[in-house]
């Protein structure tokens, strides 16, 4: 057991009750009073009453009986209480509380630290691990309660120590026992969570697996483990029957295999939906590629539009020039796509589109070229052009903006962030610390759903690399590509739109993802500064937080290494400055680990299901011609069966919600468990509400509601 500097008294339990509390979030506050106490005092001893709260999640409870506990106070320490005693005892149960009563020779003072051990037990170590949701301290002779959050799995062989208020180091810099416990924490965290460098794909750092299994706190609970490894094999094993037994003869046989699991909130093939300019315009704003539009204000050189084969579609009379100026043309250039290898039989273009907000305040496509190098060979397709030839044209925009997206969009800047954000704060944060509190609810389960990414999705071989025209050598270069341009602030809304020239909602209308993220955003970011203001008085205060700027260096250099001539730290700075600078940081890692990843994931099955209206690729290279498309062309441009099939199943597994799924502002662990800290959190809750009541009376009055950044649909973290 660590050592603090305080003398060893000698202690016992000399009585134990276990007791259910039932389901529901449990608190301190909720459960019946602490009621055992002495019959008889020993004189000159002192009692403490301690409340060990395991917690719900199944398997929280170990049949390990050499699980101890120990108080550490500001005069005297335990030492190691057994806590199971006598042959026939029973170990600790999920869903109990266990009440001890701890007799101490000595004054214990104020009890600072609790620390639980599970020692190594070779004889029943399978399944030994113990979730612990918090211990409450009762002092018997002074009456005062201490609630010490734990929230921890405390697995074979681990000790855990705890401690009761949220502080930075500055709070505890004149306590040697509080220090300890910070170092010490820190020391086992670093162990536990080491970095796993990408260099060959240039992206982000990960937690490192190959030595030491992925940790228990960031493992899948029972339940959700459950509804993923289910949820995958039903998906794709129901849908790849389905396509086992249907031929590909039309477009109703893609709508066959779309419903196959069920159908969409949204069905983009309802009434050809898909086939009409204002959906495609719909989907460019409130898709799950909401962030690649930008405001046009000069046509890029190798974009060659004829401004007279756009003005049937520029209804207020004026040129493409004044249009620009007015601030209605927008453009979304995928060249990062141009050059990707191809799998052998499969085609990807790397379009440009150019699109018009017209009088009934609808976004609409006007021009779209679908390869970067202008030529006779590369026509620039218009509304106005054969409908299948224009229906052609969107399709193969549609088919490289799936690819990027799921790359560009949804795992670098979402996925692989969240996981550096997440191994910075579990190595360099002790649990103890305001910023750990106020980040390590949207972190979970993201290491665990990474893990598997990296095993089953974005793997050589694996589901992307089968469904996505690019394969795994495109895959690989788009990686690399956006690796080493990627930017933390890709997902700061707030800068993101002003950059894009989107910020306006009188120029670009109906841009749902913009108006209610910003809104988002807004409520976070009162919300940190509420909270960080009740721990850091000053700029000085965050600069003189050694934890945090060793948390910040840390993500900067092992983190988000400058791989392949990428610049180091991708825009993280390396040093926390002032408050200002860590309110956006803080504000940036809540928004992509909840509502970003939930705008540009849950809508998947929405838009991917149906092929045609979102292929995976594409079976013939991009036309150099105009006139010659028809219906059997756009069939033989479209994805096979089985890829069409497949795409149905990755898109559903990954659009679902999990059983034991947390969403915004639900946070059943009380890491706070200080009043004013708790009041905040329910002002947070109380301004999503009334954001999702703003959400659902603009829902009713659309067409198509946008319901991917409602609060209740928005997950704390990403899951899946």
């Amino acid at each position: 057991m660590t050592s603090y500097s305080v003398s060893e008294a000698s202690s016992v339990i000399c009585k134990r009750d276990q007791k259910a509390y039932g389901s529901g979030n449990i608190t301190s506050a909720s459960l019946d009073p602490f009621k055992l106490a002495t019959d008889s005092p020993k004189y000159a001893h002192f009692y403490y009453g301690v409340r060990i709260v395991t917690g719900s999640e199944k398997f929280a409870g170990t049949p390990d009986t050499d699980i101890y506990v120990s108080l550490v106070g500001s005069k005297a320490c335990t030492g190691k209480m057994k806590i199971v005693s006598g042959w026939f005892s029973t170990g600790i149960s999920a869903q109990y509380h266990d009440d001890l009563l701890v007799e101490s020779s000595a004054d214990l003072g104020e009890v600072l630290v609790v620390i639980i051990g599970n020692p190594a037990n070779w004889v029943i170590s399978a399944g030994s691990a113990w979730f612990v949701d918090f211990v409450d301290v009762h002092d018997l002779q002074r009456k005062t309660k201490q609630e010490f959050p734990c929230y921890h799995w405390i697995e074979d062989g681990d000790e855990i120590s705890f401690t009761e208020r949220t502080m930075t180091l500055k709070d505890v810099k004149n306590n040697p026992v509080l220090c300890r416990q910070r170092e010490q924490q820190l020391e086992f965290q670093k162990a536990r969570y080491k970095w796993e460098p990408f260099e060959d794909l240039a992206l982000p750092s990960g937690i490192d697996v190959k030595v030491k299994k992925l940790p228990s706190d960031e493992q899948f609970g029972a339940s959700k483990g459950f509804d993923f490894l289910s949820t995958a094999l039903a998906s794709k094993g129901t849908v790849m029957f389905k396509a086992a037994f249907t031929e590909i003869q039309s477009l109703a046989h893609y709508e066959e295999l779309a419903t196959t699991l069920g159908a969409p909130t949204f069905s983009s093939f309802e009434f050809s939906r898909w086939t009409r300019d204002e959906e495609f315009g719909r989907q460019i704003l409130n898709g799950v590629n909401p962030v690649v539009i930008e405001k046009c204000t000069q046509l890029p050189p190798n974009f060659p539009v004829e401004a007279n084969l756009i003005e049937d579609s520029l209804v207020r009379g004026l040129s493409l020039e004044d249009e620009m100026k007015a601030g209605r043309i927008y453009i979304c250039n995928l060249k990062v796509m141009d050059g990707l290898p191809c799998q052998p039989g499969w085609y990807c273009a790397a379009p440009i589109c150019l699109l018009y907000v017209n009088k009934k305040k609808q976004l609409i496509p006007i021009a779209i070229q679908l390869k970067q190098k202008p030529g006779s060979d590369n026509p620039i397709f218009y509304p106005t052009d054969n409908w299948a030839d224009w229906l052609l044209a969107k399709l193969y925009y549609q088919s490289a903006s799936t690819q990027f997206h799921q790359i560009a969009t949804h795992y670098l800047p979402c996925h692989a962030a969240m996981e550096v954000y997440s191994m910075g704060t579990m190595r360099n944060l002790p649990d103890a610390h305001p910023v750990h509190k106020l980040l390590r609810p949207h972190f979970r389960y993201t290491m665990a759903i990474n893990t598997r990414a990296r095993e089953k999705l974005i793997c050589d071989g694996g589901s992307v690399d089968m469904t996505f025209a690019i394969g795994g050598e495109g895959r690989k270069q788009l990686m690399r590509i956006g690796g080493k341009a990627y930017s933390i602030h890709w997902t700061n809304i707030k800068r993101s739109v002003k950059e894009r020239g989107v910020e306006d909602p009188n120029l670009l209308p109906g841009y749902h993802y913009r108006d209610d993220g910003l809104k988002i955003w807004k409520a976070i970011e009162d919300f940190v500064t509420d909270i960080l203001n009740e721990f850091y008085a000053s700029d000085e205060d965050v600069k003189g937080d050694s934890e945090l700027q060793n948390w910040a260096n840390d993500i900067y250099t092992n983190g988000f290494p400058g791989h392949q001539g990428s610049k180091q730290g991708h825009e993280f700075s390396n040093t926390i400055a002032s408050k200002a600078q860590l309110v956006e940081l803080c504000t940036l890692i809540i928004f992509t680990g909840s509502a970003q990843h939930a705008a540009v994931n849950f809508g998947q099955y929405e838009i991917y299901c149906y092929s045609p209206n979102a292929p995976p690729g594409l079976r013939l290279p991009p036309p150099t011609v105009k006139g010659k498309a028809d219906m059997q062309t756009l069939l033989d441009t479209l994805p096979d069966k089985n890829s069409a099939a497949l795409a149905v199943a990755v898109s559903h597994m990954l659009s679902q919600f999990s059983g034991d799924e947390l969403f915004f502002g639900n946070f059943p662990a009380e890491r706070f468990t200080e009043a004013k800290a708790q009041n905040l959190i329910a002002r947070f809750r109380k301004a999503l509400d009334e954001i999702e009541g703003h959400i659902k009376e603009r829902n009713a009055q659309l067409d198509v509601p946008y319901i991917y950044l409602l609060p209740s649909r928005i997950p704390n973290s990403i899951t899946i």
